[in-house]
């Protein structure tokens, strides 16, 4: 059996040197330009799974896996700024962050617009 976790909401996009990581995953490895993952912000348990990205409403889906956490951009409504944890008041930007080789293969969709990711992972079998 197949288990999907589907998350919907708005995307942002990171590279290395946009001074907000220091270049390592947090699944291991390194971020370069060639890289094609996701990071989300529940990614523990989930390295490496397979995702399927989609943009356009669906009209451009590519595959992936989940290789960091993020994205932790925040907004109170007129300035944002990175947040580990949210202050009062403020919310998350957006659902995920795609490596820059990733948003690139999408078709540079803008930033900020709607994405659907379905997780998916193998269910254990019961016996």
């Amino acid at each position: 059996m197949i288990e999907a976790l589907v998350l919907v909401g708005a995307l942002s996009v990171y590279h290395p040197g946009d001074g907000h990581n220091h270049g390592e995953l947090a699944c291991g490895g390194r971020l370069t330009w060639q890289s094609e993952h996701i990071a989300i912000r529940r990614w523990r348990g989930r390295c490496g799974a397979r995702v399927r990205v989609c943009v356009g409403g669906g009209r451009r889906c590519v595959w992936s896996t989940v290789r960091d956490s993020g994205p932790w951009g925040a907004t109170d409504g007129r300035r944002w700024e990175v947040q580990i944890r949210l202050k009062r008041g403020w919310r998350r930007r957006a659902v995920v962050d795609l490596s820059w080789a990733l948003w690139v293969k999408l078709g540079r969709p803008p930033f900020l617009s709607r994405v659907t990711l379905e997780i998916v992972r193998e269910a254990p079998l019961i016996s």
